[in-house]
């Protein structure tokens, strides 16, 4: 390949980055990744020695699988690509799949997807080795590229059958011409002969090897050809002894030719792990999309490898390589995006077809994302919602009109408590109004919340709030007082994690826990709390006592643990003392968040009132309530503070300690340095 051969690659592949930038939202990153390490593949194709392999992780419906579809198609490489569910029973024959590709395209440059690459664990949770149904050795393939070339009943080698048949011939003076059996050519009784042979009475001619005959020779020879129709020239040029040669070599290559050889293949490995992307398991509608965005946003390749470990043995990790892209959820934009432009494309199709503009007001844009989006579903759930309460209306908001007996070259749409609202136009005159019933379940969930109830739960979620912010510095990223999940009346929902948990910290965190009952206490009385705390306090509770007997956080140093044979190897014997510190240090943690909630009243109440007038809020609107209603807490302090503990500072200190004579020498200039200064 000359320089202008790759230059001319390099720019197609950055203008197909460009183009994916365009139609898939949310993924520039992974995009950039993609391009950047499938260019050597791309560019320097002959030079590689075995696959390149890249594994792409995720949540579900994030666009992994039709975002490689789509490369492949910018590529022009659609013959070239060959997909396979990683299901045992699906793909029990995948080298016979991979065979058939060999015979199927003529390049070397394979692309192969193992999708739903999950699915084919080889070990369970314990981490016993399962026996799967895939005859097909999967790992050596990722390897090498290589596999065991399976050929059909009646695909032997014909080629030494072949020459020993034509080697008669010629000796019984057999011609050849152009690739041809002219019967006028041969003998007398050999012409009888290949006319029965053949079936020809009437024709001059037949043709020695049919195309697909030629194709599958040339398939032998493609180190020698640089292309097929290189080898028919040379085929039609060849005489009898020439050809004979051939099928000679043929032969002797058939029987060499046993395993495929994809080594110079791209392949795309593709699944969902659930132990890396742990919030896949939450399908509540209300959570913020962005709050899971930034939380798959910071899942590693170690996790990734941690999360393989529970599916695979180390060897089979090892040959996944280390290609690996993890895809984030699908942040609040993106998904706004989908919905825009599937209206959009509704409005440019009606216009260009029925010279009909559709306008899409903002509420429908609302309504269809908070219907459709579950944030750790990906697109799926949305396009789904889109079918049903956008295309599916359109036709009958379209055949309306005759009902209505108006002709519209504008139709406006807004939604509101389960309606559409269909203005008709004309000449931007108003000519007629329609309603629509839609499907809007979850805002029917949300909605169908009794106001009691919610004025409750937005008491108890303020009092987590207030208590973390107050506590551990800590604002929530979202408190929702209603949601559409049934197993839940609301939620304050933590994205940043305390990443290093102090005794000091043991305290606060558990009076958080408390701050919801404790807030209902202050707020309605001893006697019209309610039930819902449960999680609270079971979190509360297992979170002090782990910490008294696993970490040494209580009066007694040791492992310690109820006695049972399951627990051998712990203490037992202070358990009952460890219960009673435990019992001391949840009443002293009540005390704290009722301090805290009673120093911070009015924020509070104001976080309670909003809740129980609005559904949620978010993080930016609770920092505006902090700035305007916080008593003891200031908000610049809070985000100055809030990862910050003291160990590095005291450690640092420590160090002043250390004799002169253990010193460094560039640590003794600095000291020297510094009494200079200071005197």
């Amino acid at each position: 390949m000359n320089l202008k051969e790759l230059r001319i690659k390099q720019n197609n592949l950055r203008d197909i980055e460009t183009q994916l930038k365009q139609e898939f939202y949310g993924l520039d990153d992974i995009i950039n990744q993609l391009i950047n390490t499938i260019g050597p593949w791309y560019l320097f194709n002959e030079a590689q020695t075995h696959p390149l392999i890249i594994n792409l992780w995720g949540l579900t419906g994030t666009g992994k699988t039709s975002l490689v579809k789509k490369i492949v198609h910018l590529l022009d490489k659609d013959q070239a690509f060959f997909r396979f569910e990683m299901d045992n029973i699906k793909n029990k024959d995948i080298d016979t799949a991979l065979t058939n590709a060999v015979d199927v395209y003529e390049g070397d440059d394979y692309i192969i997807c193992l999708d739903e690459f999950q699915h084919l664990r080889t070990i369970d949770q314990a981490g016993s080795e399962i026996k799967n149904d895939l005859d097909f050795n999967l790992w050596d393939f990722l390897d090498t590229g290589e596999f065991e070339h399976i050929s059909p009943y009646y695909d032997k080698n014909d080629y030494l059958l072949q020459y020993n048949n034509l080697k008669v011939w010629i000796s019984n003076g057999f011609k050849l011409r152009d690739g041809r059996i002219f019967f006028e050519d041969q003998p007398e009784h050999l012409k009888i002969y290949l006319k029965k042979r053949y079936q020809k009475k009437n024709e001059n001619s037949v043709e020695y090897l049919l195309r697909d005959q030629r194709h599958d020779l040339f398939k032998l020879f493609k180190d020698q050809f640089d292309n097929i129709l290189d080898f028919e020239k040379y085929y039609y040029n060849s005489n009898e002894k020439e050809l004979l040669n051939l099928i000679y070599r043929a032969s002797k290559r058939k029987r060499n030719a046993e395993k495929g050889d994809m080594s110079k293949s791209l392949v795309f490995v593709i699944g969902n792990l659930d132990e890396a992307y742990q919030m896949s398991k939450d399908f509540n509608p209300d959570i913020n999309a962005d709050a899971f965005y930034q939380l798959s946003t910071r899942i590693n390749i170690t996790q990734i490898k941690d999360a393989l470990k529970q599916r695979f043995r180390n060897e089979q990790i090892a040959r996944l390589g280390n290609n690996h892209i993890m895809y984030p959820a699908l942040n609040k934009s993106a998904y706004q995006a989908i919905i825009s432009r599937h209206l959009d494309q509704i409005s440019y199709k009606f216009r260009e077809l029925y010279q009909i503009n559709f306008v899409f007001d903002n509420s429908v844009h609302d309504m269809l994302y908070n219907n459709g989006v579950y944030p750790t579903q990906g697109v799926r759930p949305l396009l789904s919602s889109l079918k049903t309460n956008i295309d599916a209306n359109i036709g009958q908001i379209l055949s309306d009109q005759h009902d209505l007996e108006v002709t519209a070259d504008q139709i406006k749409i807004s939604y509101k408590s389960g309606y559409y609202i269909v203005d008709y136009y004309n000449s931007e005159s108003l000519l007629k109004q329609a309603t629509l019933s839609v499907q809007a379940d979850l805002d029917d969930l949300r909605e169908g919340t009794d106001i009691n109830k919610q004025a409750v739960t937005a008491v108890h979620e303020a009092g987590h709030a207030v208590t973390s912010i107050a506590l551990l510095n800590k604002i929530p990223a979202q408190l929702n007082s209603t949601t559409a999940d049934q197993y839940q009346d609301g939620f304050s929902y933590d994205l940043e994690k305390l990443e290093l948990i102090t005794k000091d910290d043991l305290i606060n965190i558990a009076a958080r826990c408390l701050g919801g009952l404790e807030a209902e206490r202050l707020i309605f009385g001893e006697d019209l709390i309610s039930l819902g705390s449960s999680s609270d306090l079971k979190k509360a509770t297992g979170l002090v006592l782990k910490s008294l007997y696993e970490n040494g956080f209580g009066s007694k140093t040791g492992f310690y643990g109820i006695k049972s044979p399951r627990n051998k190897y712990q203490l037992s014997e202070a358990v009952p003392d460890l219960q009673i510190e435990a019992e001391t240090l949840i009443r002293e943690a009540e005390k704290i968040a009722k301090n805290c909630l009673t120093q911070e009243k009015v924020l509070l109440l104001k976080l309670s009132k909003y809740l129980s007038d609005n559904h949620t809020i978010d993080k930016q609107k609770i920092k505006t309530f902090i700035q305007n209603y916080g008593s003891h807490i200031n908000l610049d302090q809070i985000e100055k503070n809030q990862n910050k503990q003291d160990h590095l500072k005291l450690l640092k200190q420590s160090w002043r300690s250390i004799p002169k004579e253990f010193l460094d020498v560039d640590e003794r200039l600095i000291l020297n340095i510094k009494k200079v200064l200071i005197s």
